[in-house]
Parts: structure tokens; C-alpha cells; sequence
């Protein structure tokens, strides 16, 4: 095979052909050599030195270090593969430990999704998981809404993560690569399966189960809203802690209107109680969504925090930062 046609296998796998910015991102990825090793794949370390030549602890080697790197993934039957998709390499590579990964790197990626890539998420690309993410609400805004009733178990985020083992956290992707924020970037916590794969190549610790509550805290303390697939897997495999400037679902999804299209909303909504409501507008800063609007509410002459409940997703977030707590969560589908 010659050189030139060994990234452009690569990328038809990918399903993401024809694409000279993706392929300057393979590129710096990865030596034509090493994607010829690619290409052999699915293999166990075995089969992979009997295809290539290499001794089988050479191999064994160059697959946990492409794993390490985010090339390659494990299943379930022990098979070393490529990444699937486009959506997978991207958050494997990016979620790396920091040796694999280098300025030039990232502004590669960044270059790629901002001139490319976001056409196509836009266009409703929905390669892997996307089409299944779903707001989980901040528990600490649920903590200030007493009369919510019984919670689903998928909508208590510690009781989640208490639920899974192994727990790790991993950078975020996005706010990795494209830094148009400042806000926490190891916080995107991975679980049982998830967090197996990258605690074995590096890329995140074992966590207590309490330490991963205290992350998910900082998280919601941040401004950061909880998503995760919920519906990809019987099993929790990630929470992501998302914001608004560098997030794909956000940052494109706000600018081109698919928002609704790739993420659910919660069960819940935000309530005000006008009477409490100080005008502070600290809420109206927190919300990704443009729901809440300050109003006239005679007879006060302050403006009031006013709910646009078509526009509310319900992650919670205004609920944390208001002082007087004239907000709180209500349950709107049962």
C-alpha cells in the first residue's frame, strides 16, 4: 500500500473521507508505518506479530501504546481495534495523558472542527453517541427543591456514581482543544467500562466514590451542565460537565439550532418565587438557554426573574447561585 493511500483508509473507516484538514490531523497522529499496523486491526498481540513480522512482545508493546494515545480501543472479546468513528477518536486521542498530547496537536483538532467538522454536526452528523445525550440535573439545585417527590435512580447523580466501579476523570475534550473558556477541564468522569479503559492506558486514576461526588460539586459550582448517554447502555459509562463556549453540543448546537435535536431535557423545570426574587440577575448570567428573562412584576418595582419553560433544558444550574433561593426545581413529566 502506498503511503499516501494509508490515511485515506484510515479516514473511509472513519467515515470521513475527502477530508485535507482531518488528514493533517492523522498526520501528526500517527508515521504512515504506524497506520499500516492500524489497518491490521481487529487483532490480539499475537495475531497482529504473525501479520506484520513483529515478535509478539513488540507487538503487544505497540498496542498498549496506541491505546495509551487513544488510537485503539479493547472489546469485550479482548480484541485490540481502531476507533470506530470520528466522535471516538476524537475524545480517546484528546482525553490522552499529557506526554501524547502537544499544542500543535490540539490546534490541529481545533482547526479541524471549527473549519470543518462543525458543518457536520451541524448538518446532524450523528456518528456514535450523540443522538442519545440527556440533561442530568445539578443535585444540589435538587437539594434546594424540597417537594420533588421520588427520584428516578438515573436522575441522582451521586447515586450513580456510587452505583458504578470502577470511577476515574478524564479532561474534557472539547475545553481541551478549543480553550475558549477558563472553567475546570479534568472533570469528565468515566465509569465501570469507561473508566477501565482509561485508567489502563493512562489517562485517569481511580477514584472513590466520594472523590467523584466532589468533582461533580465543582462541576455544577462552575457552571457546568451534567449529560451523559443514557440510553447507549444498560451500564453508566460517562458523565460529561459541559459549558457553553467549547462545547460541541453547546457551542454549535447554540449557534445553529440543534440543541434539541442531539440533547433531551430533563424531567424538571425551574420555578421562581417572585416574592423571594431580588433582581440580582446572577441567574440570568448561568442560563446556556436564554430561559430566564427579567420582567416587571407589579406591584415591586424590581425587575423579577421570569421562566421560559419551552427554553428550559432543567440542568439546574441558576437554582445553585441564587441566594435568596426564589428558584428551585419542579417536576413536569412523570
Amino acid at each position: 500500500m502506498q503511503t499516501s493511500d494509508v490515511y485515506s483508509e484510515l479516514m473511509a473507516r472513519l467515515k470521513y473521507p475527502e477530508s485535507e484538514l482531518f488528514r493533517r490531523v492523522l498526520q501528526k497522529l500517527l508515521t504512515p508505518e504506524e497506520g499500516k499496523l492500524l489497518l491490521e486491526l481487529p487483532a490480539e498481540p499475537a495475531e497482529l506479530a504473525k501479520k506484520t513480522g513483529m515478535n509478539e512482545e513488540e507487538a503487544q508493546r505497540k498496542l498498549q501504546e496506541f491505546m495509551e494515545r487513544g488510537l485503539i480501543i479493547r472489546t469485550s472479546k479482548g480484541l485490540f481495534c481502531f476507533a470506530h468513528d470520528m466522535t471516538q477518536l476524537h475524545d480517546a486521542n484528546l482525553a490522552s495523558a499529557e506526554k501524547w498530547i502537544d499544542t500543535e496537536l490540539l490546534d490541529l483538532w481545533k482547526e479541524f472542527r471549527d473549519g470543518e467538522w462543525i458543518q457536520a454536526l451541524s448538518g446532524g452528523l450523528g456518528d456514535s453517541y450523540v443522538q442519545f445525550l440527556k440533561v442530568l440535573p445539578a443535585w444540589k439545585a435538587m437539594e434546594r427543591s424540597p417537594d420533588l417527590g421520588e427520584l428516578l435512580p438515573e436522575e441522582d447523580i451521586r447515586e450513580l456514581i456510587r452505583g458504578a466501579d470502577p470511577v476515574t476523570a478524564i479532561p474534557c475534550t472539547c475545553r481541551r482543544s478549543i480553550r475558549e473558556c477558563d472553567l475546570p477541564v479534568d472533570v469528565c468522569l468515566q465509569f465501570n467500562r469507561g473508566a477501565e479503559y482509561a485508567i489502563n492506558r493512562g489517562a485517569g486514576r481511580r477514584l472513590s466514590a466520594e472523590e467523584a461526588i466532589a468533582i461533580a460539586g465543582e462541576a455544577e459550582e462552575a457552571g457546568l451542565i451534567h449529560t451523559w448517554a443514557s440510553s447507549v447502555s444498560s451500564r453508566l459509562t460517562a458523565i460529561c460537565n459541559c459549558c457553553r463556549d467549547c462545547c460541541d453540543i453547546f457551542a454549535i448546537g447554540m449557534r445553529v439550532g440543534t440543541t434539541e435535536q442531539i440533547l433531551q431535557k430533563s424531567r424538571f423545570r425551574i420555578k421562581v418565587d417572585q416574592d423571594l426574587c431580588t433582581g440580582c440577575q446572577d441567574c440570568v448570567e448561568r442560563c446556556f438557554f436564554e430561559a430566564i428573562e427579567m420582567k416587571n412584576a407589579p406591584p415591586s418595582k424590581k425587575l423579577k426573574a421570569t421562566i421560559d419553560e419551552d427554553k428550559c433544558f432543567g440542568c439546574g444550574l441558576c437554582a445553585i447561585v441564587c441566594e435568596p433561593e426564589a428558584l428551585a426545581m419542579k417536576l413536569v413529566q412523570t
